[in-house]
């Protein structure tokens, strides 16, 4: 039977090198983005550098009639293989509300949406953040964050986080978030047989990434202490993580090797979180 993979925000850059690095494994690839001439461009990139067939279908992941269509268009193009979400927002880029429905609320319903597609072997890899494991969290606001699709959600996310809120918190808390509904949704794909993994990638050399080191003062020093850094990269990169780190982590994760890992959250930060936690305090 016919294999096939989802990658969403594949029109971004982590998305298209994972639409190509998981092209190979699989009979067709559907692709989806909000960005609908870039969706297309990375889907005629797929066709040209592999045989996959690659299915489009542009919309916005945030809305749960999109991804109902999304399930449907992906059900007569074979067995669930992988369903890899990499669409997301950054603090520079949206807004507080906005950052909480892409980031966070669209994941349980990404992940609900395709439990029916799910046979053994299936397996769900979603970008979280190195940013989830940064700081301090408040128990209240997990309680929260673990039920994003509540009708009161908003108000009661509002209740502690204060108004206005910030566009910072509320990504730092979302991609908690996504890590924590990954590792409980690997119980409800487990009786499927399928399996779910979060992804916290670091500081990546992508647009999305340069635009936060621009605005961030503290990103330059979190580059700068990145114990895998600029060393390995181009001279035309800023950040020390590539594209390609991400995709060649969620590639393994989507294989046969990577079999018996399920309900945890793998950290691409090139040593970031390590450095952070043990650097030896200044003098």
């Amino acid at each position: 039977m016919s294999t096939v993979s989802v990658v969403t925000g594949a029109g971004g850059e982590m998305g298209a090198a994972c639409s190509l690095a998981l092209a190979p494994a699989v009979d067709v690839l559907l692709l989806t983005d909000i960005d609908r001439p870039r969706l297309e461009a990375v889907g005629r990139r797929v066709e040209e550098a592999t045989s996959t067939k690659v299915d489009t279908i542009a919309g916005d992941i945030g809305d749960r009639g999109f991804i109902e269509q999304l399930a449907v268009r992906a059900e007569p193009l074979g067995e669930l293989r992988a369903l890899v979400h990499t669409a997301g927002l950054s603090p520079t880029t949206a807004d507080w509300r906005q950052i909480l429905r892409i980031d966070l609320a669209a994941v349980p319903l990404l992940l609900d949406t395709f439990l029916p597609a799910v046979v053994p072997g299936s397996v769900a890899v979603c970008i979280a953040s190195i940013a989830a494991h940064i700081g301090e969290f408040d128990p209240a606001m997990d309680a929260v964050c673990d039920q994003p699709l509540s009708p009161d959600f908003e108000d009661r996310y509002l209740a502690l986080a204060g108004s206005p809120a910030d566009s910072g918190t509320a990504y730092r808390l979302a991609k908690r978030g996504v890590v924590g509904y990954c590792e409980r949704a690997a119980v409800t794909w487990g009786t499927r047989g399928g399996r779910v993994v979060s992804v916290s990638p670091g500081l990546i050399d992508t647009s999305m990434g340069r635009l936060e080191l621009e605005h961030h003062e503290i990103k330059r020093w979190m580059a700068a202490i990145t114990p895998v850094g600029g060393d390995r990269t181009g001279a035309d990169t800023v950040l020390p993580g590539l594209a390609d780190d991400v995709a060649g982590t969620v590639t393994f994760l989507c294989s046969d090797g990577a079999a018996f890992i399920s309900g945890c959250d793998i950290r691409v930060d090139g040593g970031l979180m390590a450095a952070m936690n043990h650097l030896p305090p200044k003098t």
